[in-house]
């Protein structure tokens, strides 16, 4: 999928694509370098996370961190920070504001300066105005990346454009299992892609549906989505025109939120 301004491509052969353009792959896993190589981008091996307020999430988040992964949280609130100390034994617990800019430059630099010298990672947890600034400042101060949570979908946008990171959004998340729960086909998996508009899909094909009829080349595909790759028998395949679908494959479907019907009468 292309995310390009405000609109969301499903792409055919004939789209080109342009500059800052956020684009969605499908791989099997000895082609991820491919795809940084032709992207320009290099890859980051997170060692350090720094959390911005000590939400349930960022709570949730340290408890599910592997222990290779060190941790550090600040919180404004003095009695929360005491409470998360006792919680969180392994964690660096700072009181202060994370938009003190003085004080987020302090500690990427202790980071910094720490022997292996890890990639940092910021994770924000506050308003949307608020993490998408905090983001900037972080990737001025050198964090090689960022992750923001942004509530308000309009901003959604404006925060990949500013080219500060990973976006999160709970009511994408939530809607994304809506959207599974709504599906009468036995999908496994529905991921969200921090778009308003689009999903990919992990479904699977039923004994005698119409995925399994005939290649995908011949099977006239909606133009509002498309399939990415699929599993058979434990394995990642890559989907092409000849390719075609068996009963019981785990196929991935990228698509607008206007083939949601369309994918019940091709994998029912």
């Amino acid at each position: 999928a292309i995310k390009r301004n405000e609109e969301t491509i499903i792409p055919r052969g004939n789209d080109e694509l342009q500059l800052n353009d956020i684009v969605y792959f499908t791989t099997t896993p000895d082609h991820i370098q491919d795809i940084r190589e032709l992207t320009g981008k290099t890859e980051v091996d997170v060692r350090k996370v720094m959390i911005m307020g000590g939400s349930r999430i960022a709570i949730r988040l340290i408890h599910i961190a592997p222990e290779y992964i060190k941790m550090k949280l600040i919180e404004c609130d003095r009695e929360k920070s005491f409470k998360l100390v006792e919680k969180m034994h392994d964690t660096v617990i700072i009181h202060g504001d994370a938009r003190d800019i003085d004080l987020l430059k302090e500690e990427v630099e202790l980071i910094a300066k720490e022997k292996d010298k890890p990639v940092n990672r910021l994770r924000l947890r506050d308003s949307s105005e608020t993490n998408i600034l905090a983001c900037l400042t972080a990737k001025r101060l050198g964090v090689a990346k960022t992750i923001a949570e942004v509530e308000n979908i309009p901003f959604i946008s404006t925060a990949e454009g500013l080219n500060i990171g990973s976006i999160i959004n709970k009511k994408l998340i939530a809607a994304s299992r809506i959207f599974q729960l709504l599906l009468d086909s036995d999908s496994s998996n529905v991921k969200c892609l921090a778009l308003a508009d689009a999903e990919v899909a992990e479904l699977v094909a039923k004994e005698g549906s119409k995925i399994t009829k005939a290649p995908v080349k011949d099977l006239t595909l909606p133009k509002d989505l498309t399939l990415g790759g699929l599993i058979r028998d434990g394995k990642g395949i890559i989907v092409n025109g000849n390719t075609q679908i068996q009963a019981n494959d785990h196929v991935v479907v990228f698509c607008l939120d206007t083939a949601i019907r369309k994918i019940e009468k091709l994998f029912n």
